[in-house]
């Protein structure tokens, strides 16, 4: 507890004392609550999801999606819940390099998200409460392998209770619960094959998230990764496809942000430019439609790069992390595995899953579902949970390095607070 104590206090805030106690930390989900009264989405996804879908395009943008997601966290794990400016002080801007583990892409919970909504698809059998059940089980026993997370959770819970706080956090970005990753491997795994799509993405969502805006940003994302998926690099029309997502989403505040984003995107502007414009200039909200936005206008304003379209989401800060996960896939799935830096995608590390683990998923993937004799005796690929503790005691370690690589900034910070 005490060096949990630590690593919070030598992580930068993001926001005032008086804003801190209007929102506390975040807590971790590990119920099924009640979707509130909002509206669901009710716009036609851009193309129909019994769309066929051709054997390559299903594979290069599975694998795309699992190395641009992994990749792209890798990288943003050093600079997330810093400040921009503090950030590039400590690390420097570009070329970005994996920092958080030097000269190793360690992963992290929204990519493990990636996988387990993955092995709870093929464990399916086409059946969308199958994969709801089989879901829940696997993010709670992820969420399980952290046991200090839970401690942090019942002492903030306790600190909330203390100050008689009220506190909403149905839009926030947890841990290893992250809709929108969820919603990826939905978009890509489903298409062309799926006539409900929308009622397997609602129960993915309600597994971690009641609140209708969450909906209807897991949605916009999952028509962001269809798009991407049927147009490579060449055929995508970054001003085309913000048209399609603007026409596909009636959610009142999504719809203002995509409205803004196409003269800022005809503009040519900067990702940096547009989070200031947005209120976000000292870093990324945890919040799920912040990183719905910014990481679809990552993606469609560097539409030809990964490079760009992540290093220019990493550097956001705050909840940089999410962000660049959702560029980072978005990316992945347009451009393929083959476009991403071959230094990166040597050096980013899937432990304790190897190649081979890795090859069968995605080949389990693209070929599903192939025909009611495979679903029926369809497995997911086996998960390796003392490797999976083992990663998440490594982890915790260099959690800890950088808490105290960011002592002195926060240091600073706190007795410049004071003083004011």
């Amino acid at each position: 507890m005490l060096l949990r104590v630590f690593a919070d206090f030598a992580t930068p805030r993001l926001m005032s004392d008086s804003e801190e106690h209007e929102q506390p930390a975040r807590r971790i989900r590990m119920h099924h609550p009640k979707k509130d009264s909002g509206r669901e989405p009710s716009r036609p996804s851009p193309y129909p999801w019994l769309s066929p879908v051709a054997t390559r395009l299903r594979e290069r943008s599975v694998e795309g999606l699992l190395f641009g997601c992994a990749v792209a966290e890798a990288l943003a794990q050093a600079h997330n819940g810093l400040r921009p400016r503090v950030g590039l002080k400590l690390y420097g801007r570009n070329p970005l390099e994996y920092r958080f583990q030097p000269g190793v892409g360690l992963t992290s919970h929204r990519t493990h998200a990636l996988l387990i909504t993955t092995q709870a698809l093929l464990e399916s059998r086409t059946d969308k409460d199958r994969f709801a059940n089989s879901l829940r089980k696997r993010i709670s026993w992820y969420q399980r392998a952290f046991p200090i997370s839970h401690v942090q959770s019942f002492f903030s819970s306790a600190v909330r209770k203390f100050r008689n706080v009220s506190y909403d956090n149905s839009l926030e970005l947890g841990f290893g619960d992250d809709p929108l990753v969820r919603s990826l491997i939905l978009a890509v795994g489903l298409q062309g094959g799926m006539n409900n799509f929308s009622n397997w993405l609602e129960k993915s969502v309600e597994v971690t998230h009641g609140d209708s805006r969450v909906l209807h940003a897991a949605t916009l994302t999952a028509y962001a990764a269809q798009i991407a998926q049927l147009h490579e690099d060449d055929a995508l029309d970054p001003i085309k496809t913000l048209g399609m997502l603007i026409d596909a989403t009636d959610e009142p505040e999504l719809l203002n942000h995509l409205r803004d984003l196409d003269s800022h995107l005809r503009s040519r502007r900067s990702v940096a430019f547009v989070a200031k414009q947005f209120g976000w200039g000292n870093g990324v909200p945890a919040d799920v439609l912040a990183a719905c936005i910014l990481g679809i206008y990552s993606w469609l304003r560097h539409p030809t790069s990964y490079r760009n379209a992540v290093e220019r989401a990493v550097l956001l800060g705050g909840s940089c992390s999410a962000v660049a996960v959702l560029a980072g896939s978005l990316a992945g799935i347009t451009l393929g595995k083959n476009r991403i830096p071959r230094p990166w995608t040597k050096g980013v590390s899937f432990f304790p899953y190897d190649k081979a683990w890795r090859e069968q998923l995605i080949e389990r993937v693209k070929d599903w579902p192939h025909g009611v004799e495979d679903i029926q005796n369809a497995k997911g690929l086996p998960s390796q949970y003392a490797g999976q503790i083992a990663r998440n005691t490594w982890r915790s370690m260099f959690r800890l390095i950088h808490a105290a690589i960011r002592l002195p900034v926060r240091s600073v910070a706190f007795s410049l607070r004071k003083k004011g």
